[in-house]
């Protein structure tokens, strides 16, 4: 299962941090003889461990990318169910990339955005993302005739503004100037904002993201534009600020490297029950003319960590080769990898398909008239329909991952379903509301469902069918839904393993050069392990610390159990069970009923005469309550008895069991050490180290532990009282007389015989039986977790004794070699350094 392949990952590189925070930040400043890469090596291997754990806890990405004016952002507001969650415009105007974490709720409520948090480029990040830039400039200066960059210029930002400034003198090409403009904001924004602000992450509210996180308008006549023309240069922070205001938002937008958004979705909108969990990713929209390099930048290294992505095209302008290169740009950030496999398809605004230019609806018209439609025949007539699915199909390597989608008309339909649950602020819906504004929608939804409708009469198994199918229904965005869920659970989780397994691979990788680096510092004489038998001790001891953790996390998990694997508290009601229904008062009782009643009658003849004693009746035969009082306490105390003996008896078998699960390692120590050490190790080491050696004696045989855990119970045990858990009338102070039976005299006297005796003495039977059952179980249940805290009290001081002992080098080192070690030691940061080289994610890592 993959979310246990991630959970190895997971503690492997969690494994690898932990011990790097242990070793200095740069180790060759410890030591002459510790070389410089060793630094490097440390540095690339955290950060290639952090990598390694962030993909493991991370949820499947959905990268969401889209042609220019394709309905991206509405699309992605119609999936959490209110349309104008993120800026909605004709324009590119989101400009950043976009993680929506989605929160189910189950309320049938309008859609909640909330914690929007925006993370800043790091320094690192801004020159990766100039580097990107730069290029771009030089490919597009050469396609404007003008010479590359001189190298010259780039040796700082005022440098490369005055070459932007130069070439922007000297050529008016329009995507040249785009880029221009996008550089020099982005480095006028560094000079101001960078020192205090690059790696922040800053808490905003919804009214400041959307006014502040929407591209500001730039003049639209670039060619004309003059370069002093360009926003100016902003004030230079001195400090970092304390919030975010819409202002500063806006002017810092170049440095923006995410913005991320808690999203509170109704499952009647999503239903996430047993989904994977994901996040969607909004990258910015790409394939116009003045899309930025940034955004560009952004969007692939934003790429490269997805494991599923929906590629949006637009239905208003199908066959346009925007969407082809982005997929070339995708495939180039992930070469070697079949990208199709990754991808989802939508095809937004196929409400407003071009048609005109094919007959216009007319032509849909005839194509419904036709009762024996064909695929062929519709695809054939209706070319641009065919041109928007071959477009389509080329994305991705299976048809039925494709859908065509209109958002207007899914919002309509949430909008329909309750005047309560909002599909959009006030303007959007007045505009949902508008007279004729979804009119040709509308009626071109009915006629694609019509035309679904004679394809699957025709054949049922109609892939375009079934398509237009899902678009009639609500826009494709149900089918959307599931398409997406079913992708992440068959195919995201899986791809988020390999993600995960290629960057732990780098972590392998640096491991082995860290290898290299160990064995040069050997070459030159320096000791870089320690001794087989210290690693051993070591090792034995932690291994001991963890069964015992172990343990102690399954205590109180479940009940006490015999040898047999048996619930304690079963035996004891199995055996109280057994005693009462051998009573023999039932016996009697149930020899005289005839027919249900039972008759007490007289004795005559020869059997009158020897047992006839007077008047008085036989009194073996309980008539009354209390009659049952006396074999009922018997019973009672001898379960008791019977109880306490099969606890103690759990006792000693837990933790024979326990002792024999600890037996490899005990057998190993005890080549160590033996008990009568402990008065030397005081000597030589002190009563601290004494104590802990103590405790790891008493760790070696958890059999020494029960005599003191049964002297304990023993102490505190309270026995069940008969005479309070008697279920029936007694007589008492009172009452002269407890509960009489109707088969006695007195009854019989003065009442008719009852034709259900018989049926109540099993009533009184199973109400005997229920009432002791459930106090002897009870004092089981109490005297189980009485053990399970005493075994609490002795790994509460047995294990830290253990991980303490562990950490104690002078004095394993003393146990492993039988003397006292020489002065001269390895470093304990080279030792950490030797741990961290050796590891690998199938070992069993100690991460404490």
């Amino acid at each position: 299962m993959e979310p246990d392949k991630l959970g190895r990952f997971k503690e492997y590189g969690e494994f690898i941090l932990r011990k790097i925070d242990s070793v200095p930040q740069y180790p060759s400043k410890q030591e002459d003889w510790v070389p410089a890469s060793l630094d490097d090596c440390l540095l690339r291997l955290r950060s290639a461990a952090q990598k390694t754990v962030d993909l493991a806890t991370s949820p499947v990405k959905i990268g969401v990318m889209g042609e220019f004016s394709s309905g991206k952002t509405l699309l992605l507001g119609s999936l959490i169910g209110y349309a104008d969650a993120l800026p909605v415009s004709e324009n590119p105007t989101t400009g950043n990339v976009t993680a929506i974490h989605i929160i189910p709720q189950d309320d049938f409520a309008t859609t909640q955005l909330s914690n929007f948090t925006v993370e800043y480029l790091s320094h690192e990040g801004v020159h990766e993302c100039l580097r990107f830039m730069l290029g771009e400039a030089n490919k597009r200066t050469t396609a404007a005739g003008l010479p590359p960059i001189p190298v010259s210029k780039l040796n700082s930002a005022t440098d490369i503004i005055g070459w932007c400034e130069e070439a922007w003198n000297s050529s008016s090409n329009l995507e040249l100037r785009y880029l221009l403009r996008e550089l020099v904001l982005f480095l006028r924004a560094y000079q101001a904002y960078g020192e205090v602000m690059c790696g922040g992450h800053y808490q905003i509210d919804p009214v400041t993201a959307r006014e502040g996180l929407q591209l500001v308008e730039q003049p639209m006549a670039i060619q004309t534009l003059k370069f002093e023309d360009l926003p100016p240069a902003h004030i230079r922070l001195p400090s970092p600020p304390q919030r975010l205001p819409t202002k500063l938002l806006q002017n810092s937008f170049p440095l923006i490297r995410r913005v991320d958004i808690d999203v509170k979705i109704s499952r009647e909108i999503w239903d996430f029950a047993d989904a994977a969990k994901f996040i969607l990713i909004d990258f910015p929209g790409l394939g116009a003319a003045n899309s930025g390099a940034r955004d560009t930048f952004l969007s692939l290294r934003e790429l490269a960590e997805v494991q599923t992505i929906l590629v949006l095209l637009n239905g208003k302008s199908p066959g346009s080769d925007r969407a082809n290169k982005i997929f070339t740009m995708m495939q180039q950030q992930r070469p070697g990898q079949d990208l199709k496999d990754l991808i989802l398809v939508g095809v937004g605004r196929f409400d407003q398909l071009p048609l005109d230019s094919e007959g216009g609806e007319r032509e849909l018209d005839h194509l419904i008239e036709d009762s024996h439609l064909e695929e062929e025949t519709v695809l054939q007539k209706l070319k641009v329909l065919q041109t928007t699915i071959d477009g389509a199909a080329a994305f991705t390597t299976q048809k039925d991952r494709i859908v065509l989608l209109s958002p207007l008309l899914g919002l309509a339909e949430l909008a329909k379903r309750s005047s309560k649950v909002k599909a959009g602020s006030p303007d959007f819906l007045a505009n949902l509301d508008y007279p004729d504004y979804l009119d040709r929608s509308k009626r071109l939804q009915q006629k694609w469902e019509l035309l679904s409708e004679r394809l699957i009469e025709s054949n049922t198994r109609s892939y375009l069918g079934r398509q237009l199918g899902y678009f009639s229904q609500d826009g494709g965005l149900s089918k959307l839904r599931e398409l997406i869920q079913t992708h992440v659970a068959t195919h995201g989780l899986k791809q988020l393993y390999e993600d995960t397994k290629r960057a732990a691979d780098v972590v392998s990788q640096q491991q082995d050069r860290l290898k290299d680096i160990i064995d040069e510092i050997h070459e030159q004489g320096i000791p870089t392990g320690d001794s087989p038998a210290f690693i051993e001790l070591r090792f034995l001891v932690e291994s001991l610390d963890k069964i015992y953790r172990n343990f102690q996390k399954d205590i109180g998990k479940e009940p006490l159990k015999d040898r047999r694997g048996v619930v304690v508290s079963d035996v004891v009601k199995d055996e109280l069970t057994f005693r009462i229904l051998n009573w023999n008062q039932w016996t009697l009782l149930f020899n005289k009923a005839n027919n249900g009643a039972i008759a007490l009658a007289e004795s005559k003849g020869a059997a009158g005469k020897l047992f006839d004693r007077g008047n008085r009746v036989n009194t073996s035969l309980p008539t009354k309550s209390d009659d049952f009082y006396p074999v009922f306490e018997k019973t009672v105390k001898e379960v008791e008895d019977f109880a306490r003996d099969r606890i103690q008896q759990a006792v000693v078998d837990l933790l024979n069991q326990l002792s024999n699960h600890i037996a490899p390692e005990r057998e190993q120590l005890q080549a160590f050490f033996h008990p009568e050490m402990e008065q030397e190790i005081e000597e030589k080491f002190g009563f601290e180290d004494a104590d802990l050696f103590y405790k790891l004696l008493l760790g070696c045989d958890p059999n020494e532990w029960k005599e003191a855990i049964i002297a304990e119970i023993s102490s505190k045990d309270k026995t069940v009282a008969p005479e309070i858990i008697f279920p029936l009338a007694r007589q008492d102070d009172k009452h002269n007389v407890g509960q009489i039976f109707d088969w006695a005299p007195e009854k019989s006297q003065a009442f008719a015989k009852s034709s259900n005796h018989q049926l109540l003495v099993l009533r009184l039977r199973d109400e005997i039986t229920a009432s002791a059952s459930l106090h002897l179980v009870q004092y089981v249940s109490e005297v189980n977790q009485q053990i399970n805290s005493e075994l609490e009290g002795i790994l509460d001081q047995i294990i830290p004794s253990l991980q303490n002992f562990s950490k104690k080098e002078t004095l394993l080192r003393y146990l492993a070699a039988g003397e006292l070690p020489s002065e001269i030691q390895i470093p304990t940061w080279l030792q950490i350094i030797a741990e961290i080289a050796a590891v690998s994610p199938s070992d069993d890592l100690d991460l404490r």
